[in-house]
């Protein structure tokens, strides 16, 4: 049940992919400058920190990696889709082979399944 995608729709996706490539490509590089820094910033003070502000900062710390690892994930995925618009394959649950529903990658157009797979394997 592969759908051909009008090439008006094909290129709407690719920009929308390359805009998002292009901004999480920015927010990674900014948390890992952000995450640097604090590291720095914290090896230099001499003063012992208090137990609370330790895990304070500890828990901001976990959060920012989080972050920056759904961030990755999620441009590694942009990059894999805009490879599949190049190769014609864009668009096909790569788990039925059928075609994911345009409501489905307007919102998500990096997916790589169709909402039944998706659910299947959650």
């Amino acid at each position: 049940m592969n759908r051909t995608i009008p090439a008006r729709e094909r290129a709407g996706y690719r920009l929308a992919l390359t805009k998002l490539v292009v901004r999480l490509s920015g927010t990674a590089t900014e948390l890992e400058e952000e995450a640097a820094l604090r590291g720095a910033a914290l090896g230099s003070t001499d003063a012992p920190a208090h137990e609370a502000d330790r895990a304070v900062r500890e828990s901001e710390e976990e959060v920012a990696r989080t972050l920056l690892g759904n961030e990755a994930h999620i441009l590694a995925e942009a990059q894999a889709a805009l490879e599949r618009l190049a190769a014609g394959t864009f668009g096909t649950c790569e788990a039925c082979g059928k075609a994911i529903a345009k409501a489905r990658l307007q919102a998500l157009p990096y997916v790589r399944t169709c909402a039944k797979c998706a659910s299947a394997t959650n």
